[in-house]
C-alpha cells in the first residue's frame, strides 16, 4: 500500500545518505584482509540497496503507467458488459420477430487457387472449387424469399463470369448469408455467438471506441473467446446507443474446412433494422496441402418485409410441417453478359483486376504440371480411391470406391474393419423410388465377412410406405440348449468362456418387411423372416465341449418368424421433399414395440417361441450445441417350446464402427460377443452427453481448436447371467474423424479398455 512504499523510500534515502557519508570508513573496513565476514555483510547490504532501488522504480512505473491502463481497461470492460447485457436482452425478442421478406440479392464472387498439388483432385468433395480455373470470378442475381422460421427460396435470375458457378458454389455463397445475427447459435448450431445469455462464460467484451455517425452514437465492442474452439468466433460488434441494436458486425471464425471473415452492415430504416444491407465474406481453405481463397460481396434490395404477430407466432409453433426449409432453384439460370445490365445491379463497380479477369479468356496453352500418362493415372486412382457418384436422368449410382481409405474403421474387439457400399436408385413419377443397396465388410481380427443385400420399393413416399427385402448374415452364436449348459457352469468361478470357443453356429437370414405411416409420427411395420443356422465346427474339431453340449452342436436349425411392430413419436416435425415425407425432429421421445412369433413346420422350420422387445429413446437439445441422448430397451423370449437362438433386434453386436451419425450411442463397445446371445432376457440403458466443451480445454491450444465436439458415454446392462455390466466412454471428433475410448466393468470390477475410430470425411 501507499504507506508501506513511503516508509521504504524514507529508509532507502537514509541508508543511501549514511552510505555516502561513511564511505571512507567502509573502504577502510573492506581493506582489512581479516574482515572477510564484514565484507560479506557489506556485499549483502549493497544488494539490498539495489533491490530496494529496483522496487522503488517498479512502483513508480506501476503508479504512472500500469495503474491508469488497468483502470481504463476495467472501466472499458464494465461498460462493454453493461452494453452487451442490453443487446442480449433485445436479442431474445429479435430472434423471432421476422415473419417474411422478399429481396433481390446481388452476389459477386471470386475464387483463387493459391497453392495446389495432385490432391486438389479430391478437394471438390470437401468444398466448392473449380480445378480448371485457377482464378474464377462470377456475378449472380437472385430473387429470394424468406418465411419464418427457416424457409429460404433462392431463385437465380442471371449469372455471368469467366466460369459459371455450379450448384455447390451457389450454395456456399448463400449459406453464410442465411443467418440471424441475434441468434445464440448460427449455421445449424455450428457456432455459438455472443448473443447467448451465457455469453460471459464464453466471451470477454471490451469497449474499443465510441463514434458519432449520421447523428447516431455507435459503440464498437471487441469480443474475444475465452476458450479455443471452432464453436466460438471473435471480432467486433457495432452497437447503436439507446436502441441497443446491431449496426454492423465484423467476425472471424472457422467453419468446416474454412477460416472465414464476415462483415455485415444492417439497415437503419426501422422497418428492416434486423436485415443486412451489405455483406462481405472472405474464406480461406487449407486442406490436403492446398490453399484456396474465396471472397463474396453481396447487396440487398428489399421489396417486402413483414413482422410476426402474436397470433401468427402461436399458429406457427403448432405447425409440424416445415416444408421448404431451404430451396435453391437454379436449373435454368440465364447467362447474361450485357454490361449495362450488370452495371445497374452492382452497388460498387468492378476493380481493374476484376475487369481483366472478365475479358481474359482461359489460357488453354497453360503449362501442365503432369504429363499425359500421370494425368490418366491420377484419374484412374481417383475412381478407385474415392466415392463415385453418377446420375443419368432419373437413375443415380453411388459407390464407395474399392480402395477408399475412408471406409476403414477400428474397434478394440474387431480390430481393423473395411466396408464397401453400393447404392443404386431409380425414381418414378410422384417420387416413388426403387433402391438397391448391397453392403459387404471384412473384420480382420476375426477374419469374418459380413454382407447384406437389400432392396426397397418406396411405393407411397408421402406416407413413408416402403416394401423391403434383405438377405445377409449375422453374428455367429449358439443355441438355448448350449446356453443352459453354460449357465450351469457359470456358477463355477473358474469357468471361462474362452475355454469353449463358443462361436458354434453361422447365421444367415432373409427378411421381407413393409413399413407404413398410419398418422404423423406413428409407423407400423409387418414382416416375415427366415433364419438358417449351421454349425461352424465339426464334433472332431472341439476339445472338451462339456457334458451335454456335444450332442447338440451338429444339427442345422431353421426358424420362420413373422413379426409386427410399431413406433410412435409425438409431435414429429417433418418436411415434404416433393411427394416424399422426411422426419426432422421432435421434442418428445420415440417409443417402439416389436413382437415376433416363430412358427414350426414352414419349410424346415422347427422354432416355436415368442419374442417381445420395447425401446424408448430421445435426443434432448440443451442449447449452445449441447444435447443429452438416452436410450432404454428390454426384451424377453416367451414360452419357448423348442431350441431357439437369443437374437434380439435392439440388443446386438455391431461389427463396424459407426460414425457420430449414430444419434443415440445405444450400443456396448467393449462387451464380448457371446454375452449378446447368453440370455433369454435383458434390460439396457445408455446415456450420451455431447458438448463442445468437456475436456478439450485440457489439451494444447493447437489441438483443442480442431475439436468440434466431445461426448461422454455411460451404459448399463442387466441379464440373468451377467447381473451388472457397466461401460463408460469419452470421445471427440471433427469433420474428418471421430475417436472414442471405452472402459468396461463386470460387476463393477474393471475388465478392459478399448478404442473406436471412424472416418467422417466423404
Amino acid at each position: 500500500n501507499n504507506k508501506m512504499f513511503n516508509t521504504i523510500n524514507c529508509i532507502y534515502n537514509y541508508i543511501l545518505l549514511s552510505f555516502t557519508t561513511n564511505l571512507n570508513f567502509i573502504r577502510y573496513v573492506c581493506s582489512k584482509r581479516g574482515d572477510i565476514l564484514l565484507k560479506r555483510y557489506v556485499l549483502i547490504f549493497a544488494l539490498i540497496l539495489l533491490t530496494i532501488n529496483a522496487a522503488a522504480k517498479q512502483e513508480s512505473t506501476y503508479r504512472s503507467k500500469v495503474l491508469p491502463d488497468l483502470k481504463e481497461k476495467t472501466e472499458s470492460s464494465v461498460k462493454a458488459d453493461s452494453i452487451m447485457k442490453e443487446v442480449i436482452k433485445n436479442a431474445e425478442k429479435y430472434q423471432h420477430v421476422l415473419s417474411k421478406y422478399e429481396a433481390e440479392i446481388y452476389i459477386k464472387g471470386r475464387t483463387e487457387i493459391l497453392k495446389q498439388n495432385f490432391l486438389i483432385r479430391f478437394a471438390h468433395h470437401l468444398f466448392p472449387v473449380d480445378r480448371k480455373n485457377k482464378d474464377m470470378i462470377f456475378e449472380m442475381v437472385s430473387e429470394s424469399k424468406f418465411n419464418a422460421p427457416n424457409n429460404f427460396l433462392h431463385n437465380f435470375q442471371a449469372v455471368n463470369g469467366n466460369s459459371i458457378p455450379n450448384n455447390k458454389k451457389q450454395q456456399e455463397a448463400l449459406s453464410f448469408l442465411n443467418l440471424n445475427v441475434y441468434s445464440s447459435t448460427i449455421y445449424n448450431e455450428g457456432i455459438i455467438t455472443p448473443m447467448t445469455n451465457q455469453a460471459s462464460k464464453f466471451y470477454t467484451f471490451d469497449l474499443e471506441s465510441v463514434s458519432d455517425t449520421s447523428g447516431l452514437r455507435i459503440y464498437k465492442i471487441r469480443f474475444m473467446p475465452k476458450l479455443w474452439s471452432q464453436k466460438l468466433i471473435c471480432g467486433d460488434l457495432y452497437i447503436r446507443d439507446q436502441s441497443w441494436i446491431i449496426d454492423k458486425i465484423d467476425v472471424n471464425g472457422r467453419f468446416d474446412f474454412a477460416e472465414f471473415n464476415l462483415i455485415m452492415t444492417f439497415g437503419r430504416d426501422y422497418r428492416r433494422f434486423i436485415l443486412p444491407d451489405k455483406a462481405s465474406l472472405y474464406l480461406r481453405y487449407h486442406v490436403l496441402g492446398n490453399a484456396i481463397a474465396t471472397s463474396y460481396h453481396s447487396s440487398f434490395k428489399y421489396k417486402a418485409v413483414e413482422w410476426v404477430e402474436e397470433d401468427n407466432e402461436t399458429q406457427r409453433k403448432r405447425s409440424l410441417d416445415l416444408t421448404g426449409y431451404y430451396k435453391l432453384s437454379s436449373d435454368t439460370v440465364p447467362i447474361i453478359s450485357d454490361t449495362t445490365f450488370w452495371n445497374k445491379k452492382r452497388d460498387i463497380p468492378l476493380t481493374k483486376e476484376e475487369e481483366k479477369l472478365y475479358h481474359v479468356a482461359n489460357n488453354t496453352n497453360e503449362q501442365k504440371i503432369d504429363s499425359a500418362n500421370i494425368t490418366k493415372y491420377l484419374k484412374l486412382t481417383e475412381k478407385f480411391t474415392n466415392t463415385i457418384s453418377m446420375d443419368y436422368k432419373t437413375t443415380r449410382l453411388k459407390y464407395s470406391g474399392i480402395f477408399n481409405p475412408f471406409q476403414l474403421g477400428y474397434s478394440g474387439h474387431n480390430g481393423i474393419t473395411y466396408r464397401q457400399r453400393l447404392r443404386i436408385s431409380k425414381t418414378f413419377d410422384k417420387d416413388r423410388q426403387l433402391r438397391f443397396r448391397p453392403d459387404v465388410g471384412f473384420v480382420f481380427k476375426r477374419k469374418e465377412i459380413f454382407f447384406t443385400v437389400s432392396g426397397d420399393w418406396e411405393y407411397l413416399p408421402e406416407k413413408k410406405g416402403i416394401l423391403s427385402l434383405s438377405i445377409g448374415n449375422g453374428n455367429q452364436s449358439y443355441s438355448s440348449a448350449i446356453m443352459k449348459e453354460i449357465n450351469e457352469q457359470l456358477k463355477d468361478s473358474t469357468f471361462n468362456f474362452d475355454d469353449l470357443n463358443l462361436e458354434y453356429f453361422k447365421h444367415y437370414y432373409a427378411e421381407i418387411r413393409n413399413n407404413i405411416e398410419l398418422f404423423n409420427g406413428f409407423q407400423l411395420w409387418t414382416g416375415v423372416s427366415y433364419h438358417r443356422r449351421i454349425p461352424v465346427k465339426k464334433k472332431s474339431d472341439i476339445s472338451n465341449p462339456g457334458e451335454g453340449i456335444e450332442e447338440i452342436i451338429n444339427d442345422n436349425y431353421h426358424d420362420f418368424t413373422p413379426v409386427v411392430g410399431f413406433s410412435y413419436t409425438p409431435r414429429q416435425y417433418y418436411w415434404m421433399d416433393g411427394y416424399r415425407k422426411e422426419y426432422l425432429y421432435s421434442y418428445y421421445p420415440t417409443i417402439s414395440v416389436e413382437f415376433a412369433r416363430a412358427i414350426p413346420g414352414v419349410g424346415k422350420s422347427s422354432g416355436d417361441y415368442g419374442r417381445i422387445e420395447a425401446d424408448i429413446h430421445q435426443s434432448i437439445a440443451l442449447g449452445l450445441s449441447r444435447k443429452l441422448n438416452y436410450h432404454i430397451s428390454g426384451g424377453i423370449y416367451l414360452n419357448p417350446k423348442s431350441i431357439y437362438f437369443a437374437d434380439f433386434r435392439y440388443f446386438s453386436r455391431r461389427q463396424f464402427p459407426e460414425s457420430w451419425g449414430d444419434e443415440f450411442g445405444g450400443v456396448f463397445n467393449q462387451l464380448r460377443s457371446f454375452w449378446f446371445n447368453a440370455s433369454d432376457k435383458y434390460v439396457q440403458g445408455h446415456i450420451m452427453y455431447e458438448s463442445p466443451f468437456i475436456l478439450s480445454q485440457l489439451f494444447k491450444k493447437k489441438t483443442s481448436k480442431y475439436i468440434l465436439s466431445e461426448r461422454f458415454y455411460f451404459s448399463q446392462l442387466w441379464t440373468p447371467v451377467l447381473p451388472s455390466y457397466t461401460e463408460v466412454g469419452y470421445g471427440f471428433g471433427n469433420h474428418i474423424f471421430n475417436v472414442a475410448a471405452f472402459a468396461g466393468f463386470d460387476r463393477w470390477k474393471y475388465q478392459n479398455i478399448g478404442l473406436k475410430f471412424a472416418f467422417e470425411l466423404f
